[in-house]
């Protein structure tokens, strides 16, 4: 990525987000009135300008990826709130606009928006920019996932692991590499308290997909490496399975908890995303 600037990929996404409000008949999947200005965009006719400019790959079938996987995360997210969740991580957070749009939850929700230094900073500078003024209960954390433990970048927040928290780690996983997610999975379970959630996404090979569908992902994969922001893995959920539901590999990510918690991870598999409950 841009050492300097924003994710490219992570204007991108937010684009796929405002475009849907633009193009997309009622009703909307995911609604997000914020994407276009954060992603840097004056008005819906210079965006939709720059759309046709750089020929956006399968534009409609994308809109639907990029927006039903945030749906999914934040529909899972409201769900835990009813269990008593009150923190809520967003691992790679790029241009996320949840603690600005859900005023109605933010008062009694304590957000953590976890990115890479320079995705941050351009974009508290933008929020600055534009005039809003962020919330009480947001919190940034600034972390290079492949060279930083989530123990190392959380360990001056205010996140309280001793209680459960909610994380969601949405077009991440494919700019690291194996190692370095797993890592990070293993982070997660080892530092979260019983009850936490995930909710991450992953690609699978081209190899093990139909024709369209690997067309559509090495496609992808060409246009982000072109833009220097290279895909590093796939995955694929017999992978997670065997990582993570194996009582060896379970055991060996949870050894830390083992003493006062049942040492399996679970997975529920919906769609493009994959919720491990760790108990």
């Amino acid at each position: 990525m841009e050492r300097n600037g924003p994710s490219r990929t992570a204007i991108g996404t937010a684009v796929h987000r405002a475009a849907h409000l633009v193009l997309d008949e009622d009703p909307k999947i995911f609604v997000d009135p914020f994407a276009r200005a954060f992603a840097g965009y004056a008005s819906d006719a210079e965006m939709l300008q720059a759309i046709v400019s750089v020929e956006m790959i399968e534009f409609p079938r994308m809109r639907a990826v990029f927006n039903v996987r945030s749906r999914y995360a934040e529909d899972e997210l409201d769900s835990a709130i009813t269990r008593g969740i009150d923190q809520y991580v967003i691992l790679g957070a790029g241009l996320d606009s949840f603690a600005y749009r859900r005023c109605d939850l933010v008062a009694s929700l304590n957000v953590f928006e976890v990115d890479h230094p320079a995705s941050q900073a351009w974009k508290r500078a933008r929020v600055a920019e534009l005039g809003i003024a962020a919330p009480t209960h947001l919190h940034h954390i600034s972390i290079d996932f492949e060279h930083q433990t989530l123990a190392e970048g959380f360990a001056e927040s205010i996140v309280d692991f001793g209680k459960p928290v909610f994380l969601s780690l949405l077009g991440v996983t494919q700019y690291l590499t194996i190692d370095a997610t797993v890592r990070m999975l293993c982070d997660v379970a080892t530092t979260t308290a019983p009850g936490s959630e995930l909710v991450f996404q992953f690609v699978q090979p081209p190899a093990t997909l139909a024709r369209d569908e690997a067309a559509l992902v090495t496609a992808f994969a060409e246009r982000n490496g072109a833009a220097g922001e290279p895909w590093l893995s796939y995955s694929s959920r017999r992978r997670w399975n065997a990582t993570f539901l194996l009582p060896a590999s379970a055991e060996s990510c949870i050894s830390a908890r083992r003493k006062r918690r049942n040492a399996t991870c679970e997975a529920v598999v919906t769609g493009c995303a994959c919720r491990p409950t760790f108990p």
